[in-house]
């Protein structure tokens, strides 16, 4: 990690959200996150409120000190707002904060006026996600069933809106949907025309990516000793796969967020190795070095196993590996 007088990058970010997670001292990370916030040391202006936004979260989650956490919140949806950046998910973890004081007017007040991103923007899940965090199941369910409803109507209303816009519309529906569907199953409420619509939805999916000629969609990753082993032997793929094992991991992550965000289902990873990209760029007799070959290595990963479904639930076991959860493990590295 950079020394404090230097500029802090997105990927440094990234780093200390992973540090948070075991680091011996929290404390010293917020110091580090606020002091570059307030000299200026982040090398772009749009992720001060990212940086602010992590340190609430070290604060809430490590120091357990909502008020303090509360404050850092209140500056980092400021800054968000100088810089004309989107605070939707640093707004959403005021609500929670504010729920947590004993608030909760301000807190629900605060996630009524999130709520219509559910329907203009892909990522705010995290909206109903705060609903059930805070202990209401039963209004994040009609949120997002209001939600889907309003989008399919929209979509019946508009059957010639550009491509573009139908896509973001289909990916909407199709998280939305699956996030109710999943509620519904911890609520152990009947089954609905929706969450048949969810399971038509996902089975459709399955079935179309199954007959893509490029196989599923995903990507490829390398374990841990896997990497290290990776950059031993080829040290020149550090520029593709990232320079420590973090960074990939950050690349991985950021690069399923945004597959899914084009409106890519059914994600997933499939593990490489060292020994087994070797090979296969012998027999092939190939450059293990030249992209194609690590890409065409991917594909018969891909074609041939079966991925790492992506992404897990926020309490499951992280899809690198760790054994931490998601939650506190590779989920905060699509937040760059």
């Amino acid at each position: 990690m950079t020394p404090s007088s230097e500029l802090l990058s997105s990927h440094d970010l990234d780093e200390i959200a992973h540090l948070a997670y075991s680091a011996p001292d929290p404390e010293a990370l917020v110091t580090r996150l606020v002091d570059a916030v307030d000299g200026g040391h982040i090398l772009n202006k749009r992720d001060f409120g990212y940086a602010l936004t992590l340190a609430a979260e070290i604060v809430e989650r490590e120091e357990d000190d909502p008020e303090r956490a509360l404050a850092l919140a209140e500056r980092a949806i400021d800054v968000y707002r100088t810089h004309g950046e989107p605070d939707g998910y640093s707004r959403a973890m005021r609500a929670r904060l504010l729920h947590r004081l004993g608030r909760v007017d301000d807190a629900m007040a605060g996630l009524e006026e999130l709520r219509p991103l559910l329907t203009v923007d892909p990522a705010a899940i995290y909206v109903t996600e705060v609903l059930e965090e805070v202990g209401y199941d039963d209004l994040a369910e009609r949120w997002l069933t209001d939600a889907v409803r309003e989008l399919l109507d929209r979509s019946t209303d508009r059957p010639y809106a550009a491509e573009e816009s139908q896509q973001q519309t289909a990916a909407m529906v199709y998280g939305l949907v699956q996030q109710r569907h999943r509620l519904r199953g911890e609520m152990e409420l009947p089954h609905d025309d929706l969450d048949n619509l969810a399971d038509r939805l996902r089975a459709a999916s399955s079935r179309a990516l199954d007959q893509l000629d490029d196989g599923p969609h995903g990507i490829v990753f390398w374990p841990r000793p896997e990497f290290n082993a990776l950059l031993l032997r080829w040290p020149a793929l550090a520029e593709t796969y990232g320079t420590g094992w973090d960074d990939h991991r950050a690349r991985a992550e950021r690069d399923l967020v945004a597959l899914a965000e084009e409106g890519v289902t059914d994600l997933g990873l499939v593990a490489g190795s060292a020994d087994g990209l070797a090979t296969f760029a012998r027999d092939a007799d190939l450059d293990p070095t030249d992209l194609t070959t690590v890409d065409e290595y991917a594909d018969s990963l891909l074609a041939e196993a079966d991925p790492i479904p992506w992404p897990p639930g926020r309490n499951e076991p992280c899809w690198c590996g760790s054994g931490s959860k998601y939650k506190k493990c590779c989920l905060p590295r699509s937040r760059s």
